[in-house]
């Protein structure tokens, strides 16, 4: 959860670096809350509060996207890049393998061009 407030705090931050274990526990926190809110709640309820799911998911979308650019930039990967994830999020999995993949490529040895190495 400390990764996750952490992105969260610096939600409109992309111009520097971001860890691999920031950018994977901000990632998989944002995929077990839903996941496990939705294991206990029953179907009704859920529709329920649908228009506080659509709400907290766009206010969501700046911190994503941020996170994913800081992550490229660890790669030292354009920050251009976070487009195709967002077009690969409209395939059943593309934004799945992506992120998985980002999560596990180590990043660029000392400093690049986007600064010098996270923490």
């Amino acid at each position: 959860m400390k990764w996750f407030w952490y992105c969260l705090k610096n939600y409109c931050t992309w111009d520097c670096r971001g860890h691999r274990r920031e950018y994977a526990c901000f990632n998989v926190t944002l995929i077990a809350i839903p996941a496990l809110i939705e294991w206990f709640l029953p179907l009704h309820l859920l529709f329920k509060f649908l228009p506080i799911w659509i709400i907290l998911g766009l206010l969501l979308l700046i911190p994503v996207v941020c996170s994913h650019i800081r992550r490229l930039h660890d790669l030292n990967w354009s920050g251009w890049w976070v487009i195709l994830i967002l077009l690969l999020g409209q395939l059943p999995l593309g934004s799945i393998l992506f992120t998985l993949t980002l999560s596990l490529l180590p990043g660029s040895k000392g400093e690049n061009h986007f600064g010098r190495l996270p923490y």
